[in-house]
């Protein structure tokens, strides 16, 4: 029953982010008129589109240096599981004066476990499953450029703000009481490589995101500064017109 209900979720999650991805992409490409993705004269397209696939990892942050918590507090340990989830994302980036301003739009999914270790051997899990649309922002630093003026290389710098639209949460054993928020925010540091870079101006490659976000989860074993708050790697390919 259990697998059934995350299967559900998963599958009812994928097809929002795909309805939602293509009218984003609709909107995007409405938008941007012939004359924004001419080439600007120096290899490079005034706007550029980017599809982004890849995996993840990460979620909460568990309390398992046990931060902010009394000999009395009732617990000996907390440990966590993260498993490796989907990561996929359009965006758009405009070229400023050298280098590139860049938003769009994120689906992402987590899937952890949190375990609690009372004394006398009781124990209790949490099973936290949820999905997310994410608006990033970032300015984009560009190194490495060939003779047609193309980036080989990206520095991302920016915030993104998360909204989880499905979540699935399941307890094990003795847990405490959670409260979980909808949105979070945060600083984002990335990072995208580009070794094929074609004269039609189309690039290919690899990216890296990694992000430390505020609160989304808390018990009374996750109040102290950065416990429960939304934390995540991803990696993927990135294709760039």
């Amino acid at each position: 029953m259990r697998i059934t209900k995350l299967r559900m979720n998963l599958a009812a999650g994928i097809c929002q982010f795909f309805f939602v991805f293509a009218v984003i992409a609709l909107l995007l490409l409405s938008c941007v008129g012939p004359e924004a993705l001419k080439d600007d004269g120096v290899g490079q397209s005034r706007v550029n589109i980017a599809l982004l696939a890849g995996a993840a990892r990460g979620g909460l942050v568990e309390n398992n240096t046990m931060t902010g918590l009394e000999d009395e507090s009732g617990i000996d340990a907390i440990t966590g599981a993260t498993n490796k989830t989907f990561t996929a994302g359009l965006h758009a980036g405009i070229n400023i004066n050298g280098h590139r301003l860049e938003s769009g739009l994120d689906y992402i999914a987590f899937d952890q476990s949190v375990r609690y270790t009372y004394p006398a051997g009781d124990y209790g899990q949490r099973d936290i499953n949820f999905q997310q649309i994410r608006l990033p922002l970032s300015y984009n630093f560009l190194f490495f450029r060939n003779e047609r003026n193309q980036v080989a290389l990206e520095l991302k710098v920016g915030v993104s703000l998360g909204y989880t639209f499905s979540k699935s949460i399941t307890d094990y054993g003795n847990v405490p009481d959670y409260r979980f928020s909808t949105w979070d925010a945060g600083p984002t540091l990335g990072l995208a490589f580009y070794p094929w870079r074609s004269a039609s101006g189309y690039r290919a490659g690899l990216y890296m995101d990694i992000y430390r976000g505020s609160r989304i989860y808390e018990d009374r074993y996750h109040t102290a500064e950065g416990m429960g708050g939304q934390s995540y790697l991803k990696v993927g390919i990135v294709v760039q017109r």
